[in-house]
């Protein structure tokens, strides 16, 4: 007999536990976007926290419909329909990872890098520029629509299977009521980690693939790295690393109804090298891919002439990918630095001017 492991059995979401959700999203990015909300909204943090504790115990929670926009990305050109939650619901989302923390921490792989803290896509750099050494060949995975194929009903049904908590599986259910467009919602930080947690039982599949040679099992694959939807696999032998994606893509289609879009086997080298979280990355080499490079050079270019703090959010985000690359000489050429300097001192600025501007900011 197989004993499944279970998680949060007995825990309850209290109002200790939702305060501590509550500091936690208040230093989070959503957070520092919109805590001036709270007081607008709610008076006080205090009245927030109560309401949600009283809500969860007697099993009435009412979130408000979440406002949806179109957003077109920079990078590419896709169109993504974004959702943006209430501060309330942004709340409860942290107080229910928070709880699906130890479950979250056993399933999700090593290297599943988005949505983990101290990862992100300066680790797809570091572990690509480690694998890129052992040659061989690799294939770039990208699910189809990840967000919206995820349905509730996979959620659910993974939730009753290792959650044991009546407060948690409520909670769950009440913020998947709330996706009124079928699947997960791009923007929300529980759907990130429903999203990642789906993906590691593909992750753990693959993990699992090998096969008996000379009476010695070996893996069918070397590397795997996922950023959320997009996955890199490699392995030293071509045919080893076909059959190894063809099974992880009729399993993720069985068990999950997901898609994957085309792909392709590529020998890693100088002319097919390793790309993924928009770092391309060759033998003693680790560059931007050619989208990302344009854009932050196009951001750079329109701050010099004009210095908005628009344009400086927009140069801060873009230093990020510079620094992380092999591009000190084009930094050094272009006196990248001392744009960047200013940038800062313009936010920095137009941060304590508004401290004194919005209306919940201003001392009673």
């Amino acid at each position: 007999m197989v004993y499944l492991k279970s998680y949060c059995k007995g825990l309850v979401m209290d109002r200790d536990h939702i305060e501590r959700a509550y500091e936690t999203w208040l230093h989070a990015t959503a957070g520092h976007k919109n805590a001036w909300r709270i007081k607008r909204e709610y008076g006080s943090a205090d009245r927030l926290i109560d309401e949600l504790a009283d809500e969860i115990e007697g099993r009435c929670l009412n979130l408000r419909p979440i406002r949806r926009y179109e957003h077109v990305e920079p990078i590419n050109g896709k169109i993504r329909t974004i959702g943006v939650e209430s501060v309330k619901q942004q709340v409860l989302d942290y107080a229910v990872v928070a709880a699906l923390t130890p479950l979250l921490s056993a399933k999700i792989g090593y290297w599943q890098v988005a949505g983990v803290k101290g990862k992100g896509q300066v680790a797809c750099k570091k572990a690509m520029r480690k694998w890129v050494l052992d040659g061989g060949y690799h294939v770039k995975l990208d699910i189809r629509k990840c967000y919206p194929s995820i349905s509730h009903k996979v959620v659910r049904q993974i939730m009753s299977k290792y959650v044991r908590s009546q407060d948690v599986l409520y909670c769950v259910s009440a913020i998947l009521d709330t996706y009124d467009m079928g699947g997960l919602e791009i923007g929300s930080y529980f759907s990130l980690q429903m999203a990642n947690l789906v993906v590691s039982f593909g992750y753990h599949y693959l993990e699992g693939l090998g096969k008996y040679r000379r009476g010695k099992w070996v893996p069918l694959i070397t590397h795997q790295l996922w950023h959320l939807d997009d996955g890199l696999i490699m392995a030293r032998d071509k045919r080893n690393l076909k059959v190894a994606v063809r099974s992880l893509i009729r399993y993720m289609r069985e068990e999950f109804g997901l898609e994957f879009k085309p792909w392709k086997v590529a020998q890693t080298s100088e002319a097919e090298p390793l790309d993924m979280g928009g770092y391309v990355v060759r033998e003693g080499r680790c560059t931007l891919r050619a989208s990302i490079f344009k854009r932050a050079k196009r951001a750079f270019a329109r701050f010099r002439r004009f210095r908005s703090v628009h344009l400086a959010y927009r140069v801060v985000s873009c230093w990020g990918w510079l620094v992380n690359t092999d591009s000190d000489g084009f930094i050094l050429r272009n006196g990248l630095n001392r744009l960047f300097r200013i940038a800062r001192r313009i936010i920095s600025r137009a941060g304590k001017a508004e401290q004194w501007t919005t209306p919940e900011a201003i001392p009673s």
